[in-house]
């Protein structure tokens, strides 16, 4: 098997393979899926609002970051259309569902029961996430900071994991839009 196509595949099957042992974890840790999760359909309103917010902030953060070097998209190779479509696959929705249960699912459901309450669970899943992606630039850092405040306030408000998944799947993709254009 070609490299290129191992090392894409293991970037689809990685987080997968998180997806399977947070849910098996879960269930250990004998958390409801639908309570403490939130695999259950997200409030409306809450949703819409958070959805609008999220585009907004997007932009802002676009337009904040646009004289940033480190923080401009960079052009994916020339990539075969089936790698393409594999790393489509990993980073615009498998990691983020990965990401998502793990941090504002998982994550989040065990420290809200903590001494931190639910707004320090938030914070403190956020500056996680954000070490996560040490890769970046310290002002990107900042930013995924932020986004992981704005991802945990909609997982609580909407009461379900679905709203922040759908947020990250949609940044994500983004991203990849601008990867490609280029």
């Amino acid at each position: 098997m070609p490299a290129l196509l191992l090392s894409t595949l293991s970037k689809v099957a990685l987080p997968g393979v998180a997806i399977g042992l947070l849910l098996f974890a879960s269930k250990r840790k004998k958390f409801s899926l639908v309570e403490d999760i939130g695999i259950t359909p997200p409030k409306i309103w809450p949703s819409a609002i958070f959805l609008i917010a999220w585009i907004f902030l997007i932009a802002v953060e676009e337009y904040a970051t646009s004289g940033i070097t480190d923080a401009q998209a960079k052009p994916w190779p020339a990539y075969p259309t089936h790698i393409v479509a594999l790393r489509v696959l990993a980073i615009g929705f498998v990691g983020p569902i990965a990401e998502e249960l793990g941090f504002r699912g998982l994550l989040l459901a065990w420290l809200r029961r903590s001494r931190l309450g639910i707004f320090g669970a938030i914070v403190l899943t956020a500056a996680l996430w954000s070490v996560l992606h040490f890769e970046y630039a310290p002002e990107l850092l900042a930013l995924i900071f932020l986004d992981g405040i704005v991802l945990g306030c909609a997982r609580q408000v909407s009461g379900s994991l679905f709203l922040p998944i759908a947020m990250h799947i949609g940044g994500n993709l983004f991203s990849i839009y601008q990867s490609l254009a280029q």
